[in-house]
């Protein structure tokens, strides 16, 4: 297999199996999620042909009439049986429309792959995103994306509602209703108020103590008063695939003086960082900004040894859409903020022994600047 840098140079097909990281693509282009993996060939032109199950054929054609469907079946030469597999089926469908060569993303299935090559169709490899449009929302996919990050709010809202009514015992642990108020309660607190917005959790995080001083712990135990709370929560609609991101950081009762300074740092790098939001601006520009402005509070980032990382460790956010992570990225890489990117501004701070301070917002760039997706108050002590 060859790679090839760019996808604009290619005229070849661009063929997709509906699955892994992949799978949004697939969906971007067509409309078309399904349990089980499906194909997609996208012609230079932009025709588009979906290879599916028999069961899937009749939705396919409803999701998407601009396809032109395909099934074993249709695929099927005299005399010989319906191709069986999904390699099998690609293959023939190759035959079918004449195809020699096609462009396939790293993340497509090696086996598919080396069945085309065995059957003489030349596969390159493409380090492009297929679908650079993706990164521009539209505004149905905005108001998607607001549903899930409403759902978010709701959410977060319940969960320190829960935080703030606890009362504290012993050791300063947390206790709701006469019980230990646990990260996994406020983890259910916050996948219910989600289920009524049609929307599931994924990975929430409620990291406590020195559990939030890891930016991906998703925390568990006993929650404790007079430490930050780390509260990430990010939906995806059930029915739209589109995802929220919203995050705070609280403390039942007293925070420490050092808490309160790294809080009140990541809330003026965030406030500092949105002023920048505009259409133009650099990406890289955006995420200096946030260093700059932790460093001016006397906030020093240390990216080693392995395992004791400390400060600013992480980028200053990245797109929100079909997938949680997805372009643009607030970081050093190169890059312009253009309207209809919708974006995270995620600033924190993280310190071993001591806990992290994490404050996110989504947002969508609009002509004159951005605009909040949903709003959720920003206070620390509860």
């Amino acid at each position: 297999m060859k790679t090839s840098q760019t996808m604009n140079k290619s005229t070849a097909p661009l063929i997709f199996v509906a699955t892994g990281l992949d799978e949004n693509d697939v969906r971007h282009a067509t409309g078309m999620a399904a349990s089980d993996p499906f194909g997609l060939l996208v012609e230079p032109g932009g025709r588009l042909h979906l290879l599916v199950s028999p069961l899937e054929a009749s939705r396919a054609k409803k999701t998407c009439p601009r396809a032109i469907i395909h099934t074993p079946a249709s695929l099927a030469s005299p005399g010989i049986p319906p191709p069986a597999t999904l390699s099998q089926q690609f293959v023939a469908l190759a035959a079918k429309l004449g195809v020699r060569r096609v462009t396939v993303t790293p993340h497509f299935p090696i086996g598919v792959a080396r069945a085309l090559t065995a059957a003489g169709v030349a596969v390159e490899v493409q380090d492009a995103p297929p679908f650079p449009s993706r990164a521009i929302k539209t505004a149905r996919e905005v108001a998607w994306i607001t549903q899930a990050q409403e759902a978010a709010v709701a959410a977060m809202r319940a969960a320190i509602e829960c935080i703030r009514a606890a009362t504290i015992g012993p050791r300063k642990v947390l206790r709701h209703r006469g019980r230990i108020l646990t990260a996994e309660h406020i983890k259910n607190v916050i996948a219910h108020a989600l289920m009524e917005h049609q929307c599931a959790d994924q990975g929430t995080i409620v990291a406590v103590g020195p559990q939030s001083a890891r930016p991906h712990d998703t925390g568990s135990g006993p929650l404790r008063a007079g430490v930050p709370i780390v509260l990430d929560i990010f939906p995806r609609h059930r029915e739209t695939g589109y995802w929220g991101d919203i995050t705070r950081t609280v403390v039942r009762g007293e925070a420490t003086p050092q808490v309160r300074q790294m809080y009140l740092a990541v809330h003026t790098a965030q406030r500092d960082a949105l002023a920048m939001l505009r259409p133009g601006v650099e990406l890289a520009a955006v995420h200096q900004t946030v260093v700059d402005s932790f460093l001016r509070a006397g906030f020093i980032t240390k990216l080693e040894p392995p395992g004791r990382e400390c400060g600013f460790i992480h980028s200053t956010g990245h797109g929100v859409g079909l997938d949680i992570h997805e372009e643009p990225r607030l970081s050093r890489g190169p890059g312009q903020l253009l309207a209809g990117h919708v974006v995270t501004v995620e600033p924190g701070l993280y310190y071993p022994g001591i806990g992290g301070v994490r404050i996110e917002d989504t947002v969508v760039i609009t002509q004159r600047g951005y605009k909040l997706l949903a709003t959720f108050p920003k206070k620390l002590e509860v």
